[in-house]
C-alpha cells in the first residue's frame, strides 16, 4: 500500500510547531523523497534505517526551505556508512551551486562512501528513480514571481521551480511544489489521481478550490500554509469540504503524520 509521510508542513516562516518542507512516499520497498528542508535527516532517522533506504531525492526549486536540509542528510548518511546509491534529482540551476555548497561544508562527494547520482529536470520528461517508477517534473513560475520582485535580483536568471507527478501502476500522486498560482496545476489535473499534496501560502482557499473543481483528486493534502491559515485549520479543512464537496478526504496533515493510500 502507498504511503506518504509527511517529515515537514511548514511554511518559509520558521514556526514553533512545524519543520521546512520535505515528505516520504513509500511505494513497496522504494522510498522517495520530495523536497529535503531542515531538519529532515533527524526525521529519517527516527524512522529507523530509512536514511540508509532511500532511493531518490527530489527537490522542486532551490528555496531555503525546500532544500536546507541536504547537506545535513548526506553527513547523516556517510556518518551511519551508507553503501547504496542516492540520485538527487534537482532544477539545473541549483546543480554547480549545491555541489560547491557541499564541497564547502567538508563534504566531499569521493568521500561520502556511497555513489551520489545528480540529475537534472527536464520539463514534462518523465524521470525513473527506481523500477516501475516515473517523475514527471511540470514548470511553474514560482520562482520567478518570488525572486524577480526582489531589490537586486538578477533577471537573467531561469529561476526554475517545479510540481512534481509520481507514478506507479494506478497510483498517481501529485506534488504542487511552491506555486505563482494554483492554475498551473491544471495540466497536471488532467488525469484522476490518488493524492494531491499542494501548498496553500501563495493564495486563498477560493482560488484553489476554482482550479481543483471538477478534476478527479480522491485525497487533497494541504500543507505549507500561510501564516494566518496556520492558525485556524480546522476552518480551513471545512471551507475546502465545502468548497469542493467531490473531493473525499481533505486532509491537513502534522508533520510526523503517515497516510496509507
Amino acid at each position: 500500500m502507498p504511503s506518504i509521510s509527511f517529515l515537514g508542513t511548514g511554511s518559509g516562516i520558521p514556526s514553533a510547531d512545524r519543520f521546512f518542507s520535505s515528505a516520504v512516499i513509500r511505494l513497496g520497498n522504494i522510498h522517495l523523497l520530495v523536497d529535503a528542508g531542515e531538519p529532515c535527516v533527524h526525521s529519517l532517522r527516527e524512522r529507523g534505517t530509512l536514511l540508509s533506504e532511500l532511493d531518490a531525492v527530489l527537490i522542486t526549486h532551490g528555496h531555503v526551505d525546500h532544500i536546507g536540509g541536504l547537506p545535513a542528510l548526506l553527513q547523516g548518511a556517510l556518518v551511519l556508512e551508507r553503501s547504496k546509491p542516492l540520485a538527487v534529482f534537482l532544477p539545473e540551476e541549483m546543480l554547480q551551486p549545491l555541489r560547491a555548497w557541499i564541497s564547502a561544508l567538508y563534504l566531499p562527494e569521493e568521500a561520502l562512501g556511497f555513489p551520489l547520482e545528480w540529475k537534472v529536470w527536464s520539463d514534462g520528461v518523465a524521470e525513473v528513480p527506481a523500477a516501475g517508477v516515473s517523475v514527471t517534473p511540470h514548470a511553474n513560475k514560482h520562482l520567478v514571481r518570488a525572486y524577480r520582485g526582489l531589490p537586486g535580483a538578477d533577471p537573467s536568471r531561469p529561476c526554475l521551480s517545479f510540481s512534481l507527478e509520481v507514478q506507479q501502476g494506478e497510483f498517481r500522486a501529485l506534488f504542487s511544489g511552491d506555486l505563482s498560482s494554483p492554475d498551473e496545476l491544471s495540466s497536471l489535473l488532467e488525469k484522476p489521481a490518488v493524492v494531491l499534496v499542494s501548498e496553500m501560502a501563495h493564495f486563498s482557499p477560493g482560488e484553489m478550490a476554482a482550479t481543483l473543481r471538477g478534476s478527479e483528486i480522491h485525497s487533497l493534502c494541504l500543507v505549507h500554509l500561510s501564516e494566518d491559515q496556520a492558525g485556524d485549520r480546522a476552518d480551513l479543512q471545512v471551507l475546502m469540504e465545502e468548497l469542493l464537496p467531490t473531493v473525499q478526504d481533505v486532509i491537513l496533515p502534522a508533520d510526523g503524520e503517515t497516510l496509507d493510500f
